[in-house]
């Protein structure tokens, strides 16, 4: 079967599963984004970029596990057929590595932030309870790293991810693409 566009309609993800995807997609881009823009400011500068940066974190985390909840309790749209079993298995452990970073990404700036200690805020709302980690340095030093080097993995796995999903939109026209698109498939 074959839509306007000429893709092959396949199953989709439900409302839920996709308004999460595109929740979390976008405040992963904004922290990026925040992080990249304030990278050689002055720390006072930076500080209330940093402050949105923490808060959504915390959002993803959150978010993260009300998606990974989700995901437990309603199993994603099969693969197309045409898929060949190494796309598929490809697929798979894209997502699993996505979930894992989305998870351990906030949590070692949390964490990294409980070392020092900093505040961290939600949007200003409340104070977020600091893990009871203060003055611990070393592991400051190995979750800042920890932190960045997990960043700049889950932008090119972003990239990746992105450059899949027009492949199956331009190349192979099987209707993935349009799986977790709001509205009509595409």
């Amino acid at each position: 079967m074959a839509s306007a566009t000429g893709n092959a309609t396949a199953p989709r993800y439900s409302g839920v599963a996709m308004l999460l995807h595109w929740l979390i997609a976008a405040l992963v881009l904004a922290n990026i984004g925040l992080a990249e823009l304030t990278e050689d400011l002055s720390r006072a500068a930076r500080g209330p970029y940093m402050d949105i940066h923490k808060a959504c974190g915390i959002s993803v985390l959150a978010l993260m596990v009300i998606r990974l909840a989700w995901r437990m309790g309603h199993k994603p749209p099969p693969f197309p057929e045409s898929m060949a079993g190494w796309e598929k298995a490809l697929a798979r452990t894209t997502h699993w590595i996505f979930y894992g970073l989305l998870i351990a990404l906030p949590l070692s700036g949390w964490l990294w932030m409980s070392t020092i200690p900093a505040p961290v805020s939600y949007f200003g709302l409340f104070g977020v309870p600091a893990w009871p980690v203060a003055g611990n340095e070393a592991l400051g030093d190995v979750l800042h790293e920890t932190h960045e080097i997990m960043g700049k993995a889950i932008f090119y796995l972003a990239i990746f991810h992105t450059l899949a999903a027009f492949k199956h939109l331009v190349i192979d026209k099987d209707g993935v693409f349009g799986r977790m698109l709001p509205g009509r498939s595409a």
